[in-house]
């Protein structure tokens, strides 16, 4: 029903053929390393760099209603590159008076900006909405699949970038700010307006300010976008623009980062969680990323797919037991299997060939007219023998010995070992991305309802029920992950045995030095005859080995491909983008091929421990 924003455009891509490769080593001996075959992109000044950061972290969301019509056009922030999330305003997803959506579905198509940030975007991914916030108008997208080709899985590198974090709290009227976004004005490129901090607004008087006013110019297709500061930080999300006829002039609203980085690390607090009790809702990987995430139990399903009234634990009688799930880095043709189990037993298995293409939500459903009995339901599914997840649910009451279990003093760590023992254990931490929590168990039985219920800054930010399911283990952990690393603040974490809070316990992330972790970095650039810098080179293959491996090893190796750290081939006007990150600071011998042109080889390319994301590397070849 989305095909309408389909871009009619198809590269062709050529492979590493074995021809091309082999006339690497024919020229070798005739061949001068070209050093000076690479040219990487203007240095220019701080500002300039975080610019082009800022401009290719914004990207174009149209949103479609139910019939696959274009009824929202606006912007969105890339906030995590590798993983696809999208900060956007909610009200480009649904109607923040009523939360309804504008599709079913949550989607929205994303038009990413190209290389030269110059044209306009390239309509390149589908996305879905995985949170929101109607109070302070915001949405969380994630990526999740292709939009020319939604059966296809991901690419490993997904070619975007993300912007520096800022913090809205440090700027005063009068500070320069600046607005990126899809207006729509003058044509459909990214637009860039500039101007300065106007004030501040604090609607409800609670001493936090939740609008930055400002002159910069916000029109409609602006919303959702990207505000930086005078370093092009991150520092808001244009929302609003106002103006009245009485009154000339406008003024603009932007959401501060404050409340977006908090509605944003909240949302994504959890991500990926896990247990100390086996696959319980654990993505697992099979091919790139397949995974299966947000099941839910419930005894109906509506029109899309997912379960009512979500429980873990069923009154005796019940007949249909339901579990909605998303799913995601699936591919046509593999075998997806599953199987229901009581009380350990299997109840019903079945296994199929998936055609449901890349991502989607779908339901698996078991059922009795006459009623299925009391007892520990469990399910598993796995694709192509992989498990990816073990979900368990409870049929009639709760077992007597609910009121005796006992969980002990959670322990706070930064890993545990093969028997749940914590690594690196403590309460304040620096600089982490996985916190595990540790705690012995007593006199619980499989069918108990218990849940874990974490708080950050005293908010909520991840409630899960669950039912007991690991018999009478002595000791177990659930964890807490941001792909980002946790924020900084304290975070509590609480647990639940039925209704009971049974164990409490708190933890602090301390203030860690972001230029201390080195962030890999996509690789781009144009391939240009030597003699002719107009003239551009389409099909030129780029390969960068991996680190330590040098031109030579590698050609006595057969060209094995084991060896090759990323690749990738020049398209229309000779751009090229490697299909995996590299890290700065780090050497890579690099080999480019081209039918018509002689081969570079170098060896051992420094990129710069400073190299901006992307990091741009032109190339020159000679005939």
């Amino acid at each position: 029903m989305y095909d309408k924003f389909v871009a009619a455009i198809i590269l062709q891509r050529r492979a590493w053929g074995s021809r091309v490769l082999r006339s690497v080593v024919l020229l070798l001996t005739a061949l001068t390393v070209l050093g000076s075959a690479f040219s990487a992109g203007p240095v220019g000044a701080i500002d300039r760099a975080a610019l082009q950061r800022a401009l290719q972290s914004t990207v174009l969301v149209l949103v479609p209603d139910n019939n696959g019509d274009l009824y929202n056009t606006g912007s969105g922030t890339i906030m995590d590159a590798d993983r696809g999330y999208i900060l956007t305003n909610f009200h480009l997803m649904g109607d923040l008076e009523t939360g309804e959506l504008v599709n079913n579905e949550g989607f929205a198509a994303i038009g990413v900006i190209p290389t030269d940030v110059r044209s306009a975007p390239v309509l390149r991914y589908a996305a879905r909405m995985i949170a929101h916030d109607l109070k302070y108008d915001l949405a969380l997208l994630q990526i999740i699949g292709l939009l020319d080709d939604p059966r296809a899985a991901l690419p490993n590198n997904l070619g975007l970038t993300s912007p520096q974090r800022g913090n809205s709290d440090d700027l005063l009227p009068g500070d320069r700010l600046a607005v990126i976004g899809y207006p729509g004005l003058g044509g459909a490129t990214v637009t860039y307006t500039e101007g300065v901090v106007s004030g501040f607004l604090d609607e409800d008087n609670d001493g936090e300010f939740e609008w930055i006013k400002t002159d910069t110019q916000v029109n409609p297709g602006n919303s959702g976008g990207l505000a930086i500061d005078g370093a092009g930080n991150f520092i808001g999300v244009p929302t609003a623009g106002y103006s009245r006829a009485d009154v000339a002039g406008k003024i603009s609203l932007v959401r501060p980062s404050t409340i977006a980085l908090r509605f944003y690390d909240n949302a994504i607090l959890g991500q990926g969680r896990r247990t100390g009790l086996g696959a319980r809702g654990v993505p697992a990987s099979t091919g790139r990323n397949a995974a299966i995430t947000n099941a839910q139990f419930g005894d109906s399903i509506n029109q899309q797919n997912r379960v009512t009234r979500p429980t873990n634990v069923f009154p005796s009688g019940v007949t249909d037991i339901y579990v909605s799930f998303d799913f995601s880095g699936f591919r046509n043709g593999q075998r997806f299997a599953f199987e229901w189990k009581i009380d350990g037993e299997s109840a019903y298995a079945d296994s199929l060939v998936w055609q449901n293409g890349a991502s989607g939500v779908t339901w698996l459903h078991l059922y009795s007219d006459d009623g299925l009995p009391d007892g520990l339901y469990s399910v598993e599914m796995r694709l192509d023998g992989a498990l990816l997840y073990t979900g368990t649910v409870a049929v009639g009451e709760a077992p007597a010995s609910a009121t005796e279990a006992t969980f002990g003093p959670i322990t706070f760590a930064t890993d545990v070992t093969n028997d749940n023992q914590p690594i690196n254990a403590g309460n304040t931490f620096v600089d982490v991305g996985t916190i595990y929590a540790v705690f012995t168990v007593q006199n619980m039985s499989n069918g108990t309802p218990w849940r874990t219920r974490w708080l950050f800054e005293g908010e909520q930010v991840l409630s899960e029920n669950d039912v007991w399911d690991a018999g009478n283990v002595r000791s177990t952990w659930v964890s807490l992950s941001h792909p980002n690393g946790l924020p900084e603040g304290q975070f509590t974490l609480e647990l639940y045995i039925g209704d009971r809070l049974a164990q409490r316990g708190s933890f602090t992330v301390a203030s860690r030095s972001a230029a201390s972790r080195v962030q890999p970095v996509s690789v781009t650039g144009v391939v240009r005859d030597i003699n002719n810098s107009r003239r551009t080179i389409s099909g030129a293959l780029i390969a960068f080995l991996k680190p330590g491996v040098s031109v030579q090893q590698w050609i006595d190796s057969d060209f094995d491909e084991s060896m090759i750290h990323a690749n990738g081939t020049s398209g229309r006007n000779g751009v090229y983008q490697l299909d995996a990150k590299v890290t700065p600071g780090t050497a890579y011998s690099i080999v480019v091929v081209h039918d018509d042109y002689q081969p570079i080889i170098v060896d051992n390319y420094m990129i710069p421990a400073d190299a901006a994301d992307p990091y741009q590397l032109d190339m020159t070849m000679q005939q």
